[in-house]
């Protein structure tokens, strides 16, 4: 006995209706609501009237909401009831003319629901209107005129708005009129649809995309379209794909039954696949259109309408790419200011920095989801990075070492040996709990841009991280005094605040202090500031004393002379430095481009026009008030930047503007004794003109499970930590050694790392024991003095050629020159070295030597050399004639030396 297939929409029909009629109804809502969402809509301007009625007239709101809702049922319902007829196969009775119309309907209907999403003017729909534009302008012949047909051309939206409204509507209907011979459909229908469609319009607000977002996408039921979009090499094969697709459905009437069942199988498969690519392309499709495991998907907001009118006065906030929007937030915070121009209100609004809501008038609404605090780099990317604000940095940001921290990483392993060579690209977001990775949780990863800023408050001395913060952020009296007000609930209430912070250029010195004060102590050092090992308990502060923030006590030595000049830091570093340039880099000297050449020159260098510059520098340059007669600008290292606050005076001089002060410095060339000869070709400025840098020595580290510690990762107090000991704080002239590129540049080095390491305090089944190394780090300590140090206190002093404290003496005995040293520490047990030395006394250095792989000590040759000269310092001055000389070229000098020369024995 034959049985009819089983009708799955049966039980739906006995409670409710066909799918075709919920599909009529869901039609008629929708043309309803659209007739009342035209009167508050603007075609001319649709972004901001929406974003204005959102806020000021909830029915209109609803009336936008009922639309929305009712055209995804229509879509939906007709879908289901198309396959509904497929799956009975009622097709077979229709004539070709009315069967081939009711599938043009179809693509009508989705290039109603199209255009009705471009509509909204938001980004989304921008960026479909982009999208399809190009592809319809890809069909051969006709088109461009299909393209201004379908979507109009330019930014008026007034074509669309009229085939949505009236030529899409019409054929729609008429053919459904033709299909159905019903309009209107069942009244129970009509009033059940209506209010599930009304409750759905109560509860979630139909999607306006804010413009500031990074994840991008069309409408749901387009985002199949998109996947394959997104694998075809040739966007314009689309066409051909839809073709082939929608192929077996024109002409289903015209099959046999046994060729139309293999073509609806093949409609089926389809159909399956266009869903998983939609349930991929809505989940796991972020930003750019990237995979990603983390859900991503446009979310509906599920807030209720509030049904009385809001009385907000519409402040318009400039969009990209569209005339703007308005916002809810300055209901309450109109009072704000304090703002940089750049980002006011009035030309970036609230939401595009703090998110949250900005179409809703109730506050809790409008708070959920909100960031207090901006700009880390964890929400980088939805704030101060998104498309229309600062993409490029916000990229660039993640491969700058003070974001990866590679070089502290790959150290710190080395030290530990978990590494066989301090190199590699390393990133703290990758660190794990290994000895070396715990040391660095406990000890050193605060200090990375990554470093979340959960509270608002001012860059102080202890400000680690907080992203775009770290640098941009500051407060004003006003601010900074209703923040104390506010934490001490003297003003409980937010709303009530009236001096907002303000982020700009204006970055001081203190921006850096709270990072740049520890491990290298650059800050302290530029400010002329050497750390002791005093606790603030015994000290009382004065001139020559200091006590940090964190209870740190310094004592003067001798500041920079930049600093003592009045410059700062962002003076000479730019910001591809401090920002990144997008390429990874393993140490801060490979970062870094900007050197004491740049400023301090001979020869005058080939000049960059302000055409030259690229569009981050010159924006600075406008932002900084800099007109267009600045310029031309110094180059900056090899790599085509400049120093742009640089430019040569009326009389062809050199001059630097001070960035924060606007203060012009002089670039005076370097001294003639510099450049004069070929003996000092290899010396880097540095080596002569640092006068100081800090040092320690007798360092140990242990993990102590019984100290309260703290991961710097985590964000969270632990059991145990390991525990860094030191044996004493020296402030002296650097060691010097060897950049072993090129043709092998002296700099200046410090023994950062002469420590040992108990690695069975943390992990006793390990059995690696005690680790000892002996490792020199190259350092730039800014502490420039303007006078360069004497030729003595090179060739005649320990710590620079790496034997460390003690007396170096040259002695004559039986016609014959013998160097002696007499260290001022003990020998270490580890390598019978005095505590603080690089290198054996006069012997040839051996294994690893220094925190970098390029990098070594003086060999035995080039100790033997510079000794050399030093024996001929103690008897001739360093300003005699014959020591000009041997500049200009030592062994002419050593020829023509006299008889009662006594050269050391090795000579």
């Amino acid at each position: 006995m034959n049985r009819k297939p089983y009708d799955i929409a049966l039980p739906f029909r006995m409670l409710f209706d066909t799918f075709g009629g919920v599909a009529v109804s869901a039609l008629l809502i929708c043309v309803i609501s659209g007739v009342v969402l035209s009167i508050p809509y603007e075609v001319a301007d649709p972004y901001s009237s929406i974003s204005g009625f959102i806020l000021t007239n909830p029915w209109a709101v609803i009336a936008r909401n009922m639309h929305y809702w009712s055209a995804q049922a229509f879509l939906v319902f007709t879908i289901l009831h198309m396959w509904d007829h497929l799956r009975i196969g009622t097709e077979r009775g229709m004539r070709p003319g009315p069967w081939l119309r009711l599938t043009i309907s179809v693509f009508v209907l989705f290039y109603a629901m199209l255009s009705g999403f471009i509509l909204k003017g938001d980004a989304d729909s921008r960026q479909a209107l982009l999208i399809f534009g190009s592809l319809f302008e890809m069909i051969p012949l006709i088109g461009e005129q299909l393209s201004y047909v379908l979507l109009g051309s330019g930014d008026s939206m007034l074509l669309l708005y009229i085939n949505h409204v009236a030529i899409a509507t019409i054929f729609i209907v008429v053919v459904m009129f033709e299909h159905a011979r019903v309009i209107w459909g069942k009244a129970l229908t009509f009033i059940i649809t209506g209010l599930l469609v009304l409750i759905l319009s109560l509860l979630f607000q139909a999607p306006l995309h804010d413009g500031f977002s990074p994840v991008v996408k069309g409408p749901w039921y387009l985002l199949g379209l998109q996947e394959i979009l997104h694998w075809l090499p040739r966007p314009g094969w689309i066409w051909v794909i839809i073709m082939v697709a929608s192929l077996p459905l024109v002409i289903m009437p015209w099959l046999k039954e046994k060729h139309a069942r293999l073509a609806k199988y093949f409609l089926f498969l389809i159909l399956l696949f266009y869903l998983i690519l939609t349930v991929i392309g809505y989940f796991f499709r972020g930003e750019n259109w990237k995979w990603t495991w983390t859900v991503q998907g446009v979310q509906m907001p599920f807030e209720p309408v509030p049904l009385k009118p809001g009385t907000f006065d519409g402040l318009r906030i400039p969009e990209a790419g569209g005339p703007g929007r308005a916002e809810s937030c300055m209901i309450c915070h109109s009072e704000m200011k304090g703002f940089s121009p750049s980002h006011s209100p009035e030309a970036v609004g609230c939401y595009s920095c703090h998110l949250g809501n900005p179409f809703t008038p109730d506050k809790d609404l409008a708070h959920r989801g909100m960031l207090r605090v901006p700009g880390n780099l964890d929400n980088a990317s939805r704030t101060c990075g998104t498309a229309a604000c600062h993409p490029d940095i916000a990229r660039r940001i993640q491969t700058t070492l003070m974001t990866t921290m590679s070089g502290i990483i790959s150290v710190d392993r080395f030290v530990f040996d978990e590494l066989e060579h301090p190199a590699g690209y390393f990133d703290v977001g990758d660190i794990s709990h290994s000895a070396a990775d715990m040391h660095l949780r406990n000890l050193c990863t605060r200090c990375h841009l990554g470093n979340h800023k959960a509270d608002p408050g001012p860059v102080t001395q202890e400000s680690r991280g907080g992203g775009c913060n770290a640098c941009h952020l500051n407060y004003s009296i006003g601010a900074a005094g209703e923040l104390r007000d506010y934490y001490g609930t003297v003003m409980p209430d937010s709303s009530l605040w009236t001096a907002h912070p303000s982020l700009d250029l204006n970055i001081t010195d203190e921006h850096c202090f709270g990072c740049h004060s520890r491990s290298g102590r650059i800050s302290t050092s530029f400010e002329g500031w050497h750390e002791t090992l005093f606790s603030k308990d015994e000290v009382s502060p004065h001139d020559s004393l200091r006590v940090l923030d964190d209870d740190r006590v310094f004592r003067y030595i001798a500041e920079d002379v930049h600093h003592q000049l009045g410059l700062g830091c962002i003076d000479c570093h730019d910001s591809y430095e401090l920002m990144g340039d997008g390429i990874l880099y393993q140490h801060e000297e490979d970062q870094v481009v900007v050197g004491c050449e740049d400023c301090h020159f001979t020869a005058k260098p080939q000049m960059i026009a302000r055409s030259g510059l690229d569009q981050e520098t010159l924006r600075i340059l406008e932002l900084r008030g800099l007109g267009d007669a600045q310029g031309p600008f110094l180059p900056m290292g090899q790599g085509g930047r400049v120093l742009w606050n640089t430019h040569a005076g009326a009389g062809g001089e050199f001059l630097l503007r001070g960035k924060i002060d606007g203060r012009l410095h002089p670039l005076n060339p370097p001294a003639p004794i510099c450049t004069r000869g070929e003996a000092h070709r290899r010396l880097s400025c540095e080596a002569c003109h640092t006068a100081w840098v800090p040092q320690c020595i007798g360092c140990h580290n242990e993990y102590d499970p019984k100290v309260a510690g703290y991961d710097m990762i985590r964000q969270e107090e632990q059991e145990g930590s390991w525990v860094e000991y030191v044996g004493i704080y020296l402030a002296a002239p650097p060691a010097l050694g060897v950049v072993e590129e090129g043709d092998g540049r002296i700099r200046t080095f410090v023994p950062g790392m002469v420590l040992t390491v108990d690695k069975d305090s943390y992990d006793a089944k390990s059995g690696d024991g005690m680790v000892f190394k002996r490792l020199y780090a190259p350092v730039s300590a800014h502490t420039t003095a303007a006078r360069g140090r004497n030729c003595r206190s090179c060739h005649n002093d320990p710590v620079a050629l790496g034997y460390g404290h003690g007396k170096l003496t040259y002695e004559i005995s039986y016609g014959r020159g013998v160097w002696s040293f007499r260290p001022r520490f003990a020998s270490n047990p580890n390598d019978g070295l005095p505590e603080d030395a690089w290198i054996p006394f006069l012997e040839q250095p051996g294994g690893r030597y220094s925190t970098r792989v390029n990098t070594r000590p003086f060999s035995l040759e080039e100790q033997q050399r510079i000794l050399l000269a030093g024996a001929c310092l103690e008897c001739h001055d360093e300003d005699s004639e014959i020591s000009l000389m041997a500049l200009d070229d030592f062994d002419a000098a050593m020829a023509g030396r006299s008889a009662l020369c006594i050269l050391p024995d090795y000579y």
